[in-house]
């Protein structure tokens, strides 16, 4: 009887031990705001502080779906919904926890087609099945990396660029392609790759190969194993070779809300404007034509001068600059809305750790002085020539 009643004492205090969180003062990290998070040793903690801590969750993007159908975008709709990525690049949530989605990428790795990863002593493990669903993605198909062969973008840059509906060609410095003159739905398309299926730091209208192939599969509507595509970039992102984005942060807090982990407590990024993809963000041309261009002057003789010539390739340069320019103000607008967001939360963390407790009424004891003399009775007495002796700095 007593063994089984030390048994059940030591299975109950393992289950405790199991389930409590790491807190002891060596692995726990104070956020300024009253909440804590809990690692379960060392090495994890100096690896989240080293690496992580400081790295740049991406800002999200809701596309709504009746975007496309409000701008007249009518073949974009069909794709987004013939290739499963309408629930996924619709998600929206109101707010995030940016601390611990460093955190869940801090841990993460991924081995066999399964990620593990581990956020307040909460073990997560998900195969491509499982992220598929919570994600709302498509769990089976063709791998992209291995989409229509190792040489299919050299064969297929042109067609793909011609579907876009680039009708001037303008190339990075890199040799890579550019966005520049192409349609508003095509221009949307890819905006929709690079910030939300995709989602990076800079030169979101440069177009990789592996963003060619991207837009391919979705124009094309080809059966793409969307949730091993996510999966493998965020193993990417999670590498400490590289400063990359955090992406998909709404992914992040569902797969978190799965697994039963709190995510309101803590410092919170609360949802802007800049978050959701509206219908000022690309202007459809009235005329559905190729982008206005500017007619060489001629002279009596004829022939277009050569001046002109050379005017109309700096202006599309400048344009193209330009173009480079506003996207990087777009990017520096985002980071902005960052800082402002984390100045409040640690300007409210300091008022709410500032508890001001007025003292307490400390009565003050009089001590009787012997009188001093005066020149002159017909003045009246202070208080200290009838021999009060105050407190220092106080007088009546």
């Amino acid at each position: 009887m007593g063994k089984d009643k030390s048994r059940a004492g030591t299975s109950g205090k393992s289950k405790a031990k199991s389930r409590a969180p790491m807190t002891t003062s060596e692995e726990r990290l104070y956020y300024g705001d009253g909440s804590y998070l809990w690692f379960d040793s060392k090495e994890e903690r100096t690896r989240f502080l080293t690496f992580f801590s400081k790295r740049v969750v991406a800002p999200p993007r809701i596309f709504p779906e009746r975007l496309p159908e409000l701008l007249g975008y009518i073949f974009l709709d069909a794709q987004l919904h013939q290739t499963g990525l309408c629930p996924f690049v619709s998600r929206a949530r109101k707010e995030i926890n940016p601390a611990l989605i460093r955190v869940f990428y801090s841990n993460l790795r991924h081995e066999d087609d399964v990620l593990y990863t581990l956020v307040k002593s909460m073990l997560i493990e998900l195969t491509v099945e499982q992220l598929g669903r919570i994600a709302g993605l498509l769990y089976q198909g063709d791998d992209i990396s291995n989409y229509s062969g190792e040489d299919w973008v050299l064969n297929n840059e042109g067609l793909v660029l011609n579907e876009l509906g680039i009708t001037e060609l303008i190339r990075h410095p890199m040799s890579r392609p550019t966005i520049h003159s192409a349609t508003p739905e095509s221009r949307l398309l890819l905006y929709i790759v690079s910030r939300i299926i995709k989602p990076r730091k800079h030169r979101h209208t440069i177009m990789s190969d592996e963003d060619l192939k991207l837009l391919h599969a979705i124009m094309h509507s080809e059966p793409i194993n969307w949730a091993k595509f996510v999966m493998i970039y965020m193993t990417d992102a999670s590498s400490t070779a590289h400063d990359h984005l955090f992406p998909y942060p709404f992914l992040v807090m569902d797969i978190l809300e799965r697994f039963k982990v709190t995510t309101t407590v803590g410092p919170l990024t609360k949802a802007t404007k800049l978050w959701t993809i509206s219908a000022q963000t690309f202007t459809k041309r009235s005329d559905n034509a190729a982008p206005a261009t500017f007619a060489p002057r001629r002279t009596a003789d004829g022939p277009a001068e050569p001046q002109a010539r050379a005017n109309l390739a700096s202006i599309a340069y400048s344009l193209n600059r330009l173009h480079f320019k506003v996207d990087g103000m777009d990017g520096y607008l985002e980071r902005l809305d960052e800082a402002v967001q984390r100045q409040g939360h640690a300007m409210n963390a300091y008022f709410q750790g500032v508890n001001y407790v007025p003292p307490l009424y400390q009565r003050v004891n009089y001590v009787r002085q012997a009188p001093r003399t005066r020149m002159s009775s017909t003045t009246p007495l202070t208080g200290e020539e009838k021999g009060y002796a105050y407190p220092k700095g106080e007088r009546f």
